[in-house]
């Protein structure tokens, strides 16, 4: 298999982890890298605001954690990231604005780390990018994807275009190696329809509402997870309240909570393994403080000590 080739940041790295500019040398359990465009539905479009995440949120790196042997206390663990094996991967470059191309240097990307048992993180990017990052885990198999977000997903197509962030579920679902979906935080309007949700459910996929979730718990989604699966997580961050995460596009109120989130991610690590995160729709020019890149930078920090502590 190819190894792939990335752009190192112009920025610090990730949480002043080392910067692997060389895949071929990989010697780390898991590798946050960047995945910055997702195919446009109008090229007018191209690039928007999310392709600046990966950096953006590299930039916010002293904010999100100051030492690397700080304690996390919302976790009942004494695991920091001093304790595991992380690497910065750099950014998947767009080539001659290929587009194509660089989707399928993404689904390359995550189907390397997978091949040698390393945990992909993907920051993108809007939520198109999810679709390559998905079909790079086909050497696993019965991978259960959890996706939080505000929007189903389940478009066939929006103008013409089958690849793009309203189809990712959708497209997840004609995947050999998904055998099932669970939908958490789900509300409001986006450009889904009834037969969309239709289609979803006659699929099989687990839809659990944000109003459900606030009056229930997060228990009513991890009591549904199977046991001992392989999870992989797909975090749109619109998932979240607005007031939480104020950098993205599709502001929905009524969203989760921090500690849901983090109820979220403790339960799947408890139910069985955390084979990868994929973070989207990350818009900084929204942002308030850095305070969404504070909010998305520990989670993933936290899914990366809970699953790579055990």
């Amino acid at each position: 298999m190819k190894t792939p080739v990335t752009k190192v940041p112009n920025s610090k790295s990730f949480l002043d982890l080392p910067i692997l500019s060389d895949w071929s040398n990989l010697n780390h359990n898991a590798v946050v890298f960047g995945a910055p465009f997702g195919k446009p539905y109008n090229t007018q479009d191209f690039p928007n605001n999310q392709s600046t995440a990966p950096d953006r949120l590299r930039d916010a790196s002293p904010r999100i954690l100051i030492d690397q042997h700080a304690m996390d206390l919302d976790l009942e663990t004494e695991s920091t990231l001093a304790s595991i094996s992380v690497a910065d991967g750099g950014n998947i470059p767009l080539r001659n604005n290929d587009i194509d191309q660089h989707y399928s240097e993404i689904e390359g990307a995550v189907r390397y780390l997978v091949d040698r048992g390393v945990l992909p993180v993907s920051i993108g990017g809007d939520d198109g990018i999810t679709n390559p990052v998905l079909r790079g885990l086909d050497p696993l198999n019965d991978v259960t994807v959890i996706q939080i977000d505000a929007h189903m997903d389940w478009k066939n197509e929006r103008f013409g275009e089958r690849d793009g962030y309203s189809s990712p579920m959708r497209r997840a679902s004609e995947m050999a190696h998904i055998s099932g979906i669970h939908q958490i935080g789900i509300r409001s309007y986006g450009s889904a329809t009834a037969q969309d949700l239709k289609d979803a459910k006659d699929w099989g996929a687990k839809i659990y509402l944000a109003k459900d979730i606030h009056e229930k718990g997060i228990e009513l989604f991890l009591n549904e997870l199977p046991e001992a699966g392989k999870f992989f997580i797909t975090l749109d961050v619109d998932g979240l309240d607005p007031s939480i995460v104020p950098a993205t596009v599709a502001l929905s109120p009524g969203g989760l909570d921090w500690m849901q989130v983090v109820a979220c991610f403790d339960g799947i690590s408890k139910k069985g393994q955390i084979i990868g995160l994929n973070v989207v729709e990350l818009s900084p020019k929204n942002d308030i403080n850095q305070i969404s890149m504070i909010v998305v930078g520990r989670l993933i920090l936290k899914c990366l000590m809970l699953e790579l502590s055990k």
